[in-house]
C-alpha cells in the first residue's frame, strides 16, 4: 500500500470532516392532527390539521420531541444532514486506517 498515498486520503477526509458544521441527532417527523373539536371539518371526516414538523432523538435512552416551527425545517435538516456526513466521513477514516494497519 502507497504511504504518501494513503496520507493524502487521510488528509482530504480530514479536511472535509473540520468544513462539516452543526450536527446533531435524530430525525425530523411530519404528522397531521385531528383537533377534537366536534364541529371541526377534521372530525367530520375532513382533512387534519398541519402539517406539524417534530425534531425526534434519544436523551438518555429515551425518545425525546421537539415542535419545529415551519421556518426552522431547513436548518434542522441541514443540521441533521451534517450528522450522516460526519457519519459517512468517520466511516471512511476507518476504512483508511484499517487499510493501512492491514499493509505494515
Amino acid at each position: 500500500m502507497d504511504s504518501e498515498k494513503e496520507d493524502a486520503a487521510y488528509q482530504r477526509v480530514k479536511e472535509k470532516l473540520l468544513d462539516v458544521g452543526v450536527a446533531i441527532p435524530g430525525t425530523i417527523r411530519e404528522t397531521y392532527l385531528l383537533c377534537g373539536r366536534e364541529w371541526c371539518a377534521c372530525a367530520k371526516g375532513g382533512e387534519s390539521h398541519g402539517p406539524y414538523y417534530f425534531w425526534n432523538r434519544k436523551v438518555n435512552g429515551k425518545l425525546t420531541s421537539k415542535s419545529l416551527p415551519k421556518g426552522k425545517l431547513p436548518l434542522y435538516k441541514a443540521w441533521i444532514n451534517n450528522r450522516l456526513e460526519i457519519e459517512r466521513l468517520v466511516n471512511q477514516l476507518l476504512d483508511l486506517g484499517q487499510k493501512f494497519a492491514a499493509s505494515l
